[in-house]
């Protein structure tokens, strides 16, 4: 009877440290970690990622370095960031801020743009668990003119944050511009081109008439 009730009260112990473990972390999907422990999902999480469009493929890329296909001045570059929620309830609300590097110039995004501070700052509401949404945002590279002088490829870098009552994240992404090389443009020809053909048919028929007088 003894043996009995100690292995009652040892059964009762075990299911009340389990209970009070899923209760602490809000969900019974604990898996255990190497080495002893277990390894829970928070109630929220806050992700987000920035990425940027390759100019010769139109895949979006984590980064672009010099090595990589290039913008040209004026050209369109579109990045896109996107905000997931990982955690196992949703989360209300995620304020977005993006700041746009040197060298090009808003065009269309999400929310609203600060032309003074260069930042687009706009909401994601509701997000559920597991569910991520994508936002893209597009600029246009500077004229020629504008990029530094002492510089033929520059490569800014686009930052993103993200902020809740869950946590923040942050991430960035970089792209590289190259200058066009500028080639002399060819004379078309004019009247001045035919001046020096002129001149020596000149000279040719008064060598000529000289000729015919020596004669």
């Amino acid at each position: 009877m003894q043996k009995y009730i100690v292995a009652l009260l040892s059964a009762v112990v075990i299911l009340s440290f389990s209970a009070s473990q899923v209760s602490a972390s809000g969900s019974s999907s604990c898996v255990p970690v190497y080495g002893g422990g277990t390894q829970c999902p928070r109630s929220g999480q806050v992700l987000i990622n920035k990425k940027v469009k390759n100019p010769a493929s139109g895949v979006f890329v984590d980064n672009l370095g010099p090595t990589d296909p290039k913008y040209r001045p004026e050209q369109v570059v579109t990045f896109r960031i996107t905000v997931q929620n990982p955690g196992d309830s949703s989360i209300d609300s995620i304020t977005v801020t993006d700041t746009l590097p040197d060298f090009v110039d808003f065009m269309t995004g999400p929310g609203a743009y600060n032309s003074s501070t260069r930042m687009i700052a706009f909401t994601v509401t509701n997000l559920a668990s597991g569910e991520s949404r994508d936002f893209d945002v597009t600029a246009r590279v500077v004229h020629q003119a504008v990029l530094p002088n002492e510089k033929n490829i520059v490569c800014p870098v686009n930052v993103v944050q993200a902020q809740s009552d869950f946590g923040n994240d942050r991430d960035e992404t970089q792209f590289c511009i190259e200058k066009q090389m500028i080639v002399p443009a060819v004379p078309k020809a004019g009247p001045e081109m035919w001046i020096v053909p002129g001149l020596t048919s000149v000279f040719a028929v008064g060598t000529y008439l000289r000729r015919k007088v020596r004669i």
